[in-house]
């Protein structure tokens, strides 16, 4: 082999090593309702996208005190997202930054 192969052939290696773990990772949250109010919408992204996309929930509702999960798995490898929710009084909380790699129960309340 040359050594331009060998190289590449480490580099791309390398490069797996590195993605692979980011791609094997559980990307469910379970989002908790821990208001006295029903959750309407839930919107996600990846941290710095500029817009929101779809509610995830479609036409469901979270009742005060209950939960879902929510698989984040995307094709990317993505593990930090901004989460967007919606509430019945018109309450609207926005929190930066979820590693959903790491964090595998968030709570809203207030």
């Amino acid at each position: 082999m040359t050594r331009s192969l060998v190289a590449s052939l480490t580099v791309f290696a390398l490069t797996t090593l590195h993605v692979l773990p980011a791609l094997a990772q559980d990307r469910q949250v379970r989002i908790h309702n821990n208001t006295d109010v029903t959750l309407y919408r839930f919107y996600s992204t990846n941290s710095g996208a500029e817009n929101w996309g779809n509610d995830v929930m479609g036409s469901s509702t979270l009742p005060a005190g209950a939960a879902m999960t929510l698989n984040f798995d995307n094709p990317y490898g993505y593990c930090v997202f901004d989460f967007r929710a919606v509430f019945e009084d018109g309450q609207d909380l926005t929190r930066s930054g979820v590693n959903v790699c790491e964090v595998s129960d968030y709570s809203y309340q207030y």
